[in-house]
């Protein structure tokens, strides 16, 4: 748990369960909530991510 506090670990689904059985906070939520933290974390730093464009075969 410390981990996941301290910023050191995401977290799983496995443990997202645990918590929804010891605190009773749906599972679903606290995996939304980390994944739109993730997001977050990508997207202040996405002018460092360099990908070109897809081109479609015509």
């Amino acid at each position: 748990m410390s981990t996941l506090r301290n910023g050191n670990a995401s977290l799983s689904a496995d443990i997202a369960i645990r918590f929804e059985k010891a605190f009773g906070v749906k599972a679903d939520t606290l995996l939304r909530m980390q994944t739109a933290y993730q997001l977050a974390e990508a997207r202040a730093h996405d002018d460092d991510i360099k990908v070109r464009k897809f081109a479609e075969a015509a």
